[in-house]
C-alpha cells in the first residue's frame, strides 16, 4: 500500500463568550505520514513537543486509530508514522483534537473504511467531550458546534456533533501570543464553577449570539463586546501570570489602532487578538504585557484555514 499524508490544522476555541460552542481553524499544522506495517506502530516525531510524545500505543494518535478499529471490528495491523507538528502542546490551540482527528484518519487510511461524519465525531468525542476544537480542525473555517446525544436504531447511546461551518471575514486578522507556560485543559476546566447565575448565563448567550451577527453583518465595531465573557476567562486568567493583563486590552482598543479585541485561546495559555491592522504592534504589546509578569512568549500572525483535514 502507498503512503498517505494527513494534514490537520490547529484550532482556537471559545472565542470569548462562545464557551464550548464556537471554534476557528488556524494555519498551524499537524502532519502525519502513514506507511502501512504488519508489526504494530512505530512513531518518529518531530516539531513541537516531539520529546514529550509517547512512542508506543499510549500515544493519543494511535489510541484514536485503535479505538475506531475496535468499534468497527475492523483490525489494523500497524504503521510507520512520521509525525511533524507546528501546534504547541497544552497551549489552547487544539493539539489534542488534531491528534484525535489524525488517529481516526489513520484508521481510514489503513482500513479503507471511510467514516461518515456522525461516526467520525462519535468516535472523536470518546476522547474529547466538546467539539469546538474537533469541528474546525476537521471541517476548516469558523464552526459552530453542538454536541448531540441520541439513541441509534440498535438502541445504543451515541454522541455526535451538529457542526455548521461559516465564512470568516477576510478583513479580520489574527495574532496569537504563546507563553512558555503549559496549561492542562482538564485542570483549567476544574477551576470553573459548577453553577452560574442566570445573569451570567444571559450575559454570555447575548454575546455569543452577537458574535455570529457581527461576523455575518461585518459590524466589527461590536466585535470587542462579543468577546466579553463571564463563564470561563475570569476564572482561568488568574492561574497564569500575564493573561489578565492581555485581556485588559479589551478595555483599551481605542489606544491600539486596528485592535478589535483579545481572548484566551481555548483553555490557555495562548492569547489571541483579532485586528484589522497593525498586527505587528499588537503582537508586541501582548508580548510586553506577559513580559511584565515575568513570562516569556512568542507571537505570530496566523491565517484561518478553510480546508480542515486533508488526506492525500
Amino acid at each position: 500500500m502507498r503512503k498517505t499524508e494527513i494534514v490537520i490544522p490547529a484550532s482556537t476555541s471559545n472565542l470569548g463568550a462562545s464557551f464550548d460552542t464556537c471554534g476557528l481553524a488556524l494555519s498551524l499544522y499537524l502532519r502525519v505520514e502513514v506507511e502501512p506495517a504488519e508489526d504494530g506502530f512505530r512513531i518518529t516525531p518531530t516539531g513541537e513537543g516531539a520529546d514529550k510524545l509517547p512512542l508506543d500505543e499510549s500515544n493519543l494518535i494511535v489510541r484514536a486509530a485503535l479505538h475506531a478499529s475496535e468499534q468497527r471490528k475492523n483490525r489494523i495491523s500497524g504503521a510507520k508514522l512520521r509525525i511533524d507538528s507546528q501546534i504547541p502542546l497544552s497551549r489552547g490551540l487544539g493539539s489534542s483534537s488534531a491528534a484525535i482527528i489524525a488517529g481516526l484518519s489513520i484508521y481510514e487510511a489503513l482500513s479503507g473504511d471511510k467514516l461518515d461524519e456522525d461516526d467520525f465525531f462519535n468516535y472523536a468525542l470518546n476522547f474529547e467531550g466538546h467539539g469546538d476544537n474537533l469541528a474546525p480542525s476537521t471541517l476548516g473555517g469558523l464552526v459552530v458546534a453542538v454536541v448531540r446525544e441520541f439513541v441509534d436504531y440498535a438502541g445504543n447511546e451515541r454522541r455526535s456533533l451538529l457542526a455548521v461551518k461559516r465564512h470568516w471575514p477576510e478583513e479580520i486578522r489574527i495574532v496569537i501570543c504563546i507563553p512558555e507556560i503549559e496549561l492542562e485543559t482538564t485542570k483549567m476546566r476544574a477551576v470553573l464553577p459548577k453553577m452560574v447565575t442566570r445573569a451570567d448565563a444571559i450575559y454570555n448567550l447575548q454575546r455569543a449570539s452577537l458574535l455570529q451577527a457581527v461576523i455575518s453583518e461585518k459590524r466589527f465595531d461590536l466585535f470587542n463586546e462579543a468577546l466579553r465573557d463571564r463563564l470561563h476567562q475570569p476564572y482561568r486568567a488568574p492561574l497564569a501570570p500575564g493573561l489578565s493583563e492581555v485581556l485588559k486590552l479589551n478595555d483599551e482598543t481605542h489606544k491600539h489602532p486596528g485592535l478589535l479585541g483579545t481572548a484566551i485561546s481555548g483553555a490557555g495559555s495562548t492569547m489571541i487578538a483579532f485586528a484589522t491592522d497593525n498586527c505587528e504592534k499588537i503582537a508586541e504589546t501582548m508580548k510586553e504585557r506577559l513580559a511584565g509578569a515575568g513570562v516569556r512568549s512568542r507571537t505570530m500572525e496566523v491565517k484561518v484555514d478553510n480546508n480542515g483535514r486533508m488526506m492525500s
